[in-house]
């Protein structure tokens, strides 16, 4: 059997639990492409093209992560802040929510809710609007049947670091059950990027790392409470809080 057939085959059970169940958030999961129209009083446009990767992951009960190239949903400079995408059944509508986190606690977020005006099978119409109208967006996505082969779901887990609170050093895991293409970022608590602990292929089974309290300069940071990141092709897929104290 070809990946086209089983992708197919995928595409096909993926449609008929729609069909049974009704809509539900999992039918969201995957990687959509598409057109997007925004006019606004800063900008205006149609027809341009958009991205949008929805992925299990966070923190948020109810929620998966995302990522888009469109800025009005994601900003990349704050890609250490959580994307959320949610789906309100009751009101037909799908959720766009950035919390801004640092190890202090939740900075504020910003929240974008879509009504869903069509929906049939593979494809779905949103649109979004202010409530002066000075602002809106539409966005026709088709999901990318080849890449639901690809994104069935990774069990990936990130531990807490060990000791905590630490001096020199303290250790942590990542466990995936196949390999994937990573990032571990620590982060001050004010969001900034102290250093890249890694970036490349995470192997199958549990992975070992260790930060001994320096930033990429290889100079000793404050004491303080830190944030140790999870990324996996990109996206923000867990985060843990720990404590230097020298």
């Amino acid at each position: 059997m070809t990946k086209n057939t089983i992708a197919k085959s995928l595409t096909s059970f993926y449609i008929l639990s729609c069909l049974i169940n009704g809509q539900s958030q999992p039918d969201f999961l995957g990687y959509w492409t598409g057109q997007e129209d925004l006019e606004s009083e800063s900008l205006t446009y149609e027809n341009r093209n958009i991205s949008l990767d929805i992925n299990e992951g966070g923190v948020r009960e109810g929620f998966y992560v995302f990522s888009s190239s469109c800025d009005l949903l994601y900003n990349s400079n704050l890609n250490w802040a959580y994307h959320y995408f949610g789906f309100d059944k009751e009101n037909n509508t799908i959720i766009f929510l950035r919390r801004f986190v640092t190890p202090v606690g939740i900075l504020g977020y910003e929240e974008l809710t879509y009504d869903i005006l069509e929906w049939s099978d593979n494809y779905f119409l949103a649109a979004y609007s202010t409530e002066n109208r000075e602002t809106s967006h539409h966005m026709r996505l088709d999901i990318q049947l080849l890449d639901l082969f690809d994104l069935i779901p990774t069990k990936i887990n990130l531990s807490q670091n060990h000791p905590n609170p630490f001096n020199p050093n303290t250790n942590f895991e990542v466990s995936v059950d196949n390999n994937v293409n990573g990032e571990l970022i620590i982060y001050d608590q004010m969001g900034s990027e102290v250093i890249i602990l890694h970036n490349g292929i995470l192997n199958r089974g549990v992975n070992h790392f260790s930060w001994n309290g320096s930033n990429a300069f290889g100079q000793k940071v404050a004491s303080g409470t830190y944030l140790y990141c999870l990324k996996i092709n990109d996206m923000l897929i867990k985060s843990q809080k720990m404590i230097y104290i020298k």
